[in-house]
């Protein structure tokens, strides 16, 4: 079992640096938010709530937090940075067998699936709360784009690099976002899995040039 220590670097507890103690405060806190907007629902969750989940204090809160705006942005982006980095991870280890867009997908599904908690965030619950958060949903929007267009671009160069392709682009990732948005309002989710192979179809059709 740890034991605090006193070392070179500062004072330890239970094996952490105090910059490990905030780092871990932090982590716990944005968890924290993310499971109480989700369930809660952002208006209705507050301070207290966040912080009672986390198992901490309003002091640490507003250590990192200046309020329950910047708790959202933190949730949100947390949420994005799982979802891009599951994606990222399997498209850059995709096998022969398999297609970019399908992998995608599966990835993409397989994290709501995975933490229904920050589906609801990404989804349903950070749309709106305020500008910033509206600006980051929008940035990663962009990212996810860039994406979807290397993508199309193995089903039709030329669409993928028209100069409304970025527009395009987005759509599709729209379609997969509002899927997965009706499955969450309606209790589904768990039920994503098996929409997979329809919306790769849905995507591929889509993205295939004209005959």
């Amino acid at each position: 079992m740890p034991t605090a220590t006193i070392s070179a670097s500062g004072r330890r507890y239970r094996g952490l640096s105090a910059e490990q103690r905030r780092a871990d405060q932090r982590e716990r806190l944005v968890r924290a938010a993310i499971n109480e907007f989700s369930a809660r629902g952002y208006h209705r969750t507050s301070v207290e709530d966040i912080v009672r989940s986390a198992h901490t204090s309003r002091t640490a809160f507003y250590l990192f937090f200046d309020n329950r705006e910047a708790a959202m942005y933190a949730a949100l982006q947390a949420s994005l940075l799982g979802l891009l980095d599951s994606v990222r991870k399997d498209l850059r280890n995709v096998g022969s067998d398999k297609s970019l867009l399908e992998v995608g997908v599966t990835a993409f599904v397989g994290y709501l699936v995975s933490d229904p908690a920050a589906a609801r965030i990404l989804l349903l619950e950070g749309i709106g709360t305020s500008p910033e958060v509206n600006a980051l949903r929008a940035r990663v929007r962009c990212q996810v784009a860039t994406q979807v267009r290397e993508i199309w671009a193995d089903f039709d160069s030329q669409a993928a690099s028209a100069p409304q392709a970025a527009a395009v682009a987005v759509g599709v990732f729209g379609l997969l976002l509002e899927s997965m948005l009706h499955l969450v309002e309606s209790g589904r989710l768990d039920e994503a899995p098996s929409h997979i192979p329809a919306l790769v179809t849905a995507v591929e059709r889509m993205l295939a040039p004209a005959d």
